[in-house]
């Protein structure tokens, strides 16, 4: 009689198998066939596992706007060098003793600030964040006007405040990737749901055999039971490189004392969210 040949250890697939393993099982099992032969229930909780994990498989490493925040980062750089250097100049070079006098003023908060370009993101913002409200003050911005400079202190705090909000939004997708569930957790689920569906169909399927003996029944449910069991000895020799003689032989374990079956539970694979050497991204 024919039954689904589930009970045999998927741990060993890699994530990428096991992802296209709960993929092709979706399209095995369909969701008419389910609902019409009374198993809808336990075909949905393993559509939502599966959907789960292949939502989860290897999510983007990178960042889409990276390049959009290191242009923002450069441009609030050069912001505050700039009327550093202007500011700089003025208190060394300036020939006028009174614009030379109000250049060593104003240079006062920039050499107070040490070299803020140089420090991480946050650190960065934080402190052009104080060196422009700093600039707004007396004695400095009486200083910053006396050189023409007195527009010093609103450029900084718009370049640096444009960095701050498209860098928040970077913040946010790193919560939702910090806090979303990885494989390692999200594969025994998909596989105790899978198993569920198997042990079901068979029992629909013994049921009708032994039974109610309805030749719709039976072919409906033998070609899901055929179909899921190709997909199964396709994992099997993926995993072992030897597919079984017949989808009833008996799966034989490295481990001599193991018994067939045994080692299901939290597999042992690779996490996809293992952390990537990346640019600088703070």
């Amino acid at each position: 009689m024919k039954k689904i040949v589930y009970d045999f250890s998927r741990s060993k697939a890699k994530n990428a198998q096991h992802v296209q393993f709960v993929t092709d099982i979706l399209v095995a099992v369909p969701e008419d066939v389910a609902t019409q032969y009374g198993f809808a229930a336990q075909r949905s909780a393993f559509a939502t596992a599966a959907e789960e994990e292949i939502a989860c498989f290897k999510p983007d490493k990178g960042y889409l706007d990276t390049a959009k925040i290191a242009e923002a980062d450069k441009k609030r750089d050069e912001t505050y060098l700039f009327n550093k250097k202007i500011v700089e100049a003025y208190a060394e070079y300036c020939p006028d003793p009174e614009l030379r006098e109000a250049g060593k003023t104003a240079v006062f908060v920039f050499h107070e600030a040490g070299t803020p370009t140089e420090l991480d993101y946050a650190g960065e913002t934080a402190t052009l964040t104080d060196v422009a409200g700093t600039l707004r003050q007396e004695p400095y911005i009486s200083a910053l006007t006396k050189i023409g400079r007195e527009s010093a202190p609103d450029d900084i705090a718009e370049a640096n405040d444009a960095f701050n909000q498209l860098y928040k939004t970077r913040t946010t997708e790193e919560r939702k990737r910090a806090f979303a569930s990885k494989l390692k957790t999200l594969r025994p689920v998909s596989d105790t749901a899978f198993d569920t569906l198997c042990e079901t169909i068979n029992a629909f399927y013994t049921v009708n055999e032994l039974t109610t003996k309805d030749e719709a029944t039976s072919e409906a449910l033998g070609e899901v039971i055929d179909d899921v069991n190709d997909i199964l000895v396709r994992l099997r020799k993926t995993i072992s490189g030897e597919a079984p003689e017949s989808p009833d032989e008996p799966e034989t374990p490295e481990n001599p004392d193991e018994q067939p079956g045994e080692g299901d539970g939290q597999p042992t694979v690779e996490d996809p969210d293992e952390e990537e050497d990346r640019p600088q991204v703070q």
